[in-house]
């Protein structure tokens, strides 16, 4: 069937979709809210009222989409996100992308996150997922113990033999498990953390193991509160 050019005149995040008015022709016409990145060679974009975009009509649908021209987002949005950069900066954090690209993902909703992927590559975390499952991960207390000695001189943490429990040192504390699951292991590890960061607070050190969506980011606390702010530490539940 032949291509043709349409313009996004309207969108329903809700219910997942676009309406697209025809270039020539009448008529209002629906698609997906996402078109497939394999077609449109770019990042899963949500598309925006003023999009053009190219497809084939079916019916009273358009499938095939991709993108002639995308809108620019909001200027507000750019600068808000240059701000974020800049603050970051302060932190030696560098991010390798333009503000208006990074804006770009946030305002059309991407399933890709570069800034947040950057931040986790420059912020130590505390579980490895790419390495091993946490249950199965024979080098992740040795991290911590690592991870603790500019900040607590003679830490450790041992597991104890033949108990859900590890052992703190200095002070031999034991601190025993929380419930976890395979899928969700992090409530295994939060008493440890919880006893990590008040030795930590105790110390007047500088960082803190902050939860994230699905794990903890060793990180100053002020930095914290500024991911936080702009929504790159996402809600959760792990408790801290």
């Amino acid at each position: 069937m032949a291509q043709e050019t349409f313009t996004v005149e309207e969108i329903n995040p809700k219910h997942g979709f676009a309406r697209l008015r025809p270039e020539t022709g009448q008529g209002m016409l629906h698609t997906a809210l996402y078109p497939d990145p394999e077609l449109t060679h770019a990042p899963p974009f949500q598309l925006r009222q003023g999009d053009r975009v190219s497809g084939e009509r079916r019916g009273q649908t358009v499938s095939e989409v991709s993108w002639v021209t995308r809108v620019e987002p909001p200027w507000e949005e750019v600068e808000r996100v240059a701000e974020l950069l800049a603050l970051l900066e302060r932190w030696e954090i560098r991010i390798p992308f333009e503000a208006r690209v990074l804006a770009e993902y946030s305002w059309r909703e991407s399933r890709e996150d570069p800034l947040r992927d950057e931040l986790q590559a420059q912020l130590p975390t505390f579980f490895d997922f790419d390495g091993a499952h946490p249950f199965e991960d024979p080098s992740l207390l040795e991290r911590l113990s690592a991870a603790m000695q500019p900040y607590l001189p003679g830490f450790s943490v041992q597991p104890v033999q033949g108990q859900p429990a590890v052992r703190v040192e200095p002070g031999a504390v034991e601190i025993v498990a929380g419930v976890g699951s395979w899928d969700i292991p992090q409530p295994t590890f939060a008493p440890m953390i919880a006893e990590v960061n008040a030795r930590l607070a105790a110390a007047q050190a500088p960082v803190r193991w902050v939860p994230t969506r699905e794990d903890w980011m060793l990180a100053p606390p002020a930095l914290a509160a500024l991911l936080q702010k702009h929504g790159l530490l996402e809600g959760t539940s792990i408790p801290t």
